[in-house]
């Protein structure tokens, strides 16, 4: 096979969103510009890394296809069931001194084939990749275009099973306002450090051939019908019923009108939409808070305390693995202070005016 033959069928296996890919490295960003085959041969002859976001809407061209988007990269009038993809991926994190994965190596890729065994008993074949750290990647390719939602609630349903811990699955996201969401960097880049890293492998840890893995991916392409079947097996996410401690109540009677009930009620529920940006979702409506409280006359340091509990009880976004992070004080003390800054220039701007 020629190597503009594996190109194209590499393309062909791992399809994604045509007009942007992912340029890894220190600073992820996306490069808006048409995926070509060039951009696939380039990775596997080692010259740019390639990463793919699996998220495409409306392929078929039912709404205003994937390129409908507004000045502001957003789906007019975005229906969430036109959200579609053609692989589904998990993804597990090796440990290293940099970073906190979810186990060795060795574990990661035990836990890797207990995700694979689980979906293989429900007939839907999957591929172990192991990344360039370490890590571990578990491949799905559905026989044709499969529902985001019933993708990841599959993947999500697979973790839940297996009981294994991992860092996430992609797509990241049911549906988006718009594109392109979360990239996955691809296996087989042609000038990686190590030539076992990047590679799918056997369960003994023996490399696949490019062209071995390409044929048997394809050929076993999973049924959309099987998917479907496994993604109903999810169970619902536990919402814990959020409790005013006795501090919190002494807390809430020094806070008034909206500013209160943010304090009693938490976010709505847009506010935990995924990949809104900085400023955005979760980490904007603790800024809202802290720059209503400065607004308020409370200080710096009662309202850092308050965001502490408040991302206890509801918004978690400075959480890991279920625990706050080790630096969640920090950085709500550094939001507190941000929106304090803000509200004092706000205040100079206006009386100057």
């Amino acid at each position: 096979m020629t190597a503009s033959d594996l190109a194209s069928w590499f393309h062909m296996t791992f399809h994604g969103f045509p007009h942007a890919w992912g340029e890894s490295g220190d600073r992820p960003r996306a490069i808006w510009e048409d995926l070509t085959l060039a951009h696939f041969r380039r990775h596997l002859d080692g010259e740019a890394p390639l990463g793919i976001y699996p998220m495409v809407y409306d392929p078929t061209n039912k709404h205003v296809g994937p390129r409908g988007w507004d000045d502001d990269r957003r789906y007019p009038d975005m229906r969430p069931e036109l959200w579609v993809c053609s692989w589904g991926c998990i993804d597990i994190d090796a440990q290293s001194e940099s970073h906190k994965g979810q186990g060795t190596e060795d574990e990661v890729a035990d836990y890797a084939f207990s995700l694979v065994a689980v979906l293989a008993a429900q007939s839907i074949p999957a591929w172990v990749e192991r990344t360039r750290s370490g890590g571990a990647h578990v491949w799905v390719f559905p026989d044709t275009w499969c529902s985001t939602a019933d993708m990841r609630r599959c993947l999500q349903a697979t973790e839940q099973i297996a009981g294994v811990p991992t860092d996430s699955p992609f797509p990241k996201s049911e549906s988006l306002p718009g594109p392109p969401g979360n990239f996955v960097r691809l296996p087989y880049y042609g000038n990686r450090a190590r030539m076992d890293r990047q590679v799918a492998i056997e369960e003994d840890g023996t490399p696949i051939r490019l062209e071995d893995f390409l044929h048997e991916a394809n050929a076993n392409r999973a049924k959309v019908a099987d998917i479907k079947a496994a993604a109903l097996l999810k169970a619902p996410s536990p919402t814990p019923t959020p409790r005013l401690s006795y501090e919190s109540r002494r807390a809430s009677g020094k806070l008034r009108g909206r500013l209160r009930e943010m304090f009693e009620e938490g976010p709505p529920i847009s506010a935990f939409t995924e990949n809104q940006g900085a400023g955005k979702g979760r980490h904007g409506w603790l800024y809202k808070f802290a720059a209503f409280a400065c607004r308020d006359g409370h200080t710096v340091d009662a309202v850092v305390g308050w965001l502490i509990e408040l991302d206890d009880r509801f918004t978690r976004k400075f959480y890991y693995n279920g625990e706050p992070q080790p630096d969640q004080h920090r950085q709500l003390q550094h939001l507190a202070e941000k929106a304090f800054r803000d509200a004092e220039a706000e205040k100079r701007t206006r009386l100057y005016r």
